[in-house]
């Protein structure tokens, strides 16, 4: 056997592709042990046994710089966040990748895609009233690459995960900025206007300049970690310049009188949108919060 160190760069059903430094990729699945002290994560930095046909062992997963949990990626730079005016854009699954990448201190790019359709300006506008100070905001068009060249150049040499809803444009704009046709692309139904999921797993997709995209499979959902509520505003940097006016330092900024951050909402200088989504999100988080101890 032989032994090398390499990046998780694809798996499905329990085997990952790995590619090690050399360049080769061979095909392993990961020792029991190891499977049940970690979870396993796309971008994750390995060491391996393998034989010469090209099939290993993992035998050791590396210490992590980043991660996040949906999607299943790690050691990731940044995070693009892809949207358009069909599917219908689920504002509160921004919120919480945003949410993530504040955690994580890795850099949120969102991209709005398919200019051709009703409602896309609206989008433009809301997208940037709620998300300017927070993200980078990128207009782009999956079909014609307008938006790629900005892309890589803010993303040149880095590793970033690309995520959003299904049939949101993900696999089709990799498509485009690689310049042939790698990734399977899907449609909106519609009969109900929603995507259809085609990437069903994570997969690393590497540019000649050390580019690294992983495109994920598309989802509506998104899953809050069970967290202490009261922390949950510092993700929201967007409020901190007003937390100030808050009469009380542990300001939850929801049923408080004297709160800087919803007179900042009163007054037009914060979203309402994005205010209101989070008090959602804040009750969400207090009543997993609640009952973390409840059996199921």
């Amino acid at each position: 056997m032989n032994n090398g160190s390499g990046q998780i760069i694809k798996g499905v059903g329990g085997l990952y592709k790995v590619e090690l430094k050399s360049g080769e990729i061979i095909k392993c699945k990961i020792r029991g042990k190891i499977r049940m002290e970690s979870d396993v994560f796309i971008g994750d930095y390995v060491q391996v046994s393998y034989d010469n046909k090209g099939e290993g062992i993992i035998e050791k997963i590396n210490e992590r710089r980043s991660q996040l949990i949906r999607p299943y990626v790690s050691n990731i730079d940044g995070i693009i966040i892809v949207v358009s005016p069909i599917p219908e854009p689920n504002f509160l699954l921004v919120d919480k990748m945003i949410i993530g990448a504040v955690e994580q201190q890795i850099t949120p790019i969102i991209c709005i895609n398919k200019p051709s359709l009703d409602g896309y300006d609206k989008l433009v506008r809301q997208i940037n009233k709620d998300y300017s100070t927070l993200a980078d905001i990128i207009e782009i068009d999956a079909l014609s690459g307008k938006g790629s060249k900005i892309l890589r150049d803010k993303i040149k040499g880095k590793f970033f995960a690309l995520a959003g809803q299904s049939a949101v444009g993900k696999s089709t704009f990799i498509n485009k900025m690689i310049g042939k046709d790698i990734m399977e692309t899907g449609a909106v139904s519609e009969h109900n206007e929603k995507g259809r999921n085609i990437t069903r797993h994570i997969e690393i997709i590497k540019f000649e300049d050390g580019t690294q995209i992983a495109d994920t499979c598309g989802f509506d959902k998104l899953q809050m970690p069970v967290a202490n509520p009261a922390n949950l505003a510092s993700y929201f940097v967007d409020f901190d310049e007003f937390i100030p006016g808050c009469k009380f330092k542990m300001c939850r900024h929801v049923d408080e009188e004297v709160c800087g951050v919803k007179k900042a909402v009163k007054e037009g200088k914060l979203s309402k949108d994005r205010y209101d989504r989070y008090v959602k999100l804040y009750l969400e988080s207090q009543k997993r919060w609640n009952t973390r101890y409840d059996k199921r």
